[in-house]
């Protein structure tokens, strides 16, 4: 598949229904997020997955976005160790965010 047919194929999520992600799929977005390039491979990012009930509603408190999903994987990373470009920029650049 290439990227012009898996961009059309794409969709938003906005329901999930309550059944368990088994751990063999979790290990497998885990293993990508892993193995993506970073900037000067700073390695900088962490990810936690997110499954209790209590850490969930928290989640769920905190922001609509989250849709109710069985599992969140919240993608943090270090300032300390993160790429940071020295060279002059013409315009100004808020934090880069780590996506996967």
């Amino acid at each position: 598949m290439d990227f012009i047919e898996l961009s059309k194929k794409r969709y938003s999520v906005r329901k999930f229904s309550s059944q368990k992600v088994e751990d063999e799929k979790i290990e497998k977005i885990l293993e990508a997020g892993r193995i993506a390039p970073t900037a000067k491979n700073s390695q900088s990012h962490k990810i936690f997955i997110i499954k209790s009930k209590d850490a969930l509603e928290k989640i769920y408190s905190a922001t609509p976005m989250s849709y109710h999903a069985p599992i969140v994987l919240m993608v943090c990373y270090d300032k300390k160790t993160s790429y940071k470009n020295t060279r002059p920029l013409k315009k100004s650049v808020k934090e880069f965010t780590n996506t996967i």
